[in-house]
């Protein structure tokens, strides 16, 4: 299936590793010139090589998203260096484990400028410069705990639930533009930071990534059986940042294996 977009420029934040730094490699291959964001230099510098090493284009832009003025930076950073701003691709977050009365007012806070804020400030930088080129492809990364929340990760479920809120008003909003706006929604994904994570329980409880991984499915069943793969995800990224996606907006995809149970 052609993509379309052998003439586009996207940013992708949250680059240097996992499904972002995915992503990145499928729309260059495509022939889609990126621009990639992430906190550490090194990670970037290894995916614009990749990049390059295929003919690819790509520009690294070292920051923080949820620092002031990353929003402008990063759209200086395309149009400066590729003239343009077609695809934007809001996949920076993260998220940790604790309980909801251990909350403090700086983890609700830290929570949304990261996994809300930052995004919504990139994706409204960017709606004028898609809007005057009658084309614009804006997809949210959210998480299951946007629909289904656990305990454990309140501010984190909550920031992503607005995201999924904040896509439908900017489908709503920009459409008619043009500009189309969805959300992807990750189930649990093999990344590396999943991998570390798996290691690490595996260590503290004297068992085997293999076993740690069983008994997480046994807790919260997956229907497919099996964790995702960051090209599974990054696969439907892709298709909503490109012409086949031409009359979806204002959706949230579900990329989970079945984890949700919910109809909404």
């Amino acid at each position: 299936m052609d993509l379309g977009l052998g003439s586009r420029v996207a940013i992708v934040t949250g680059a240097g590793r996992g499904i972002g730094r995915q992503v990145a490699a499928r729309l260059a291959a495509e022939g889609c010139a990126v621009v990639v964001c992430a906190r550490s230099g090194d990670d970037l510098a290894a995916v614009v090589r990749e990049v390059r090493a295929v003919g690819g284009r790509a520009e690294a832009v070292v920051l923080d998203v949820t620092e002031a003025g990353a929003d402008a930076a990063l759209v200086t950073a395309a149009l400066d260096g590729f003239g343009r701003v077609d695809i934007l691709v809001n996949n920076a977050g993260g998220s940790a484990a604790k309980k909801l009365l251990a909350l403090t007012d700086a983890d609700w806070h830290d929570a949304f400028e990261l996994n809300f804020f930052a995004a919504a400030r990139l994706a409204l930088a960017c709606v004028p410069v898609m809007q005057e080129q009658g084309w614009g492809r804006i997809v949210n990364v959210a998480s299951t705990y946007a629909r289904e929340p656990d305990p454990y990760f309140g501010p984190y479920a909550a920031a992503k639930a607005a995201l999924v809120n904040l896509t439908k008003t900017m489908g709503r909003a920009f459409s008619a533009d043009g500009v189309l706006v969805n959300c992807v929604i990750p189930g649990l994904t093999r990344t590396e930071l999943v991998a570390a994570n798996t290691r690490a329980a595996a260590d503290a409880a004297g068992i085997t990534p293999d076993e740690v991984i069983a008994r997480m499915l046994a807790k919260d069943p997956i229907a497919a059986g099996r964790l995702g793969e960051v090209d599974e995800i990054a696969a439907a990224i892709c298709f909503l940042a490109s012409e086949q996606s031409s009359w979806i907006s204002g959706a949230c995809l579900a990329v989970d294996g079945c984890t949700l149970r919910s109809m909404a």
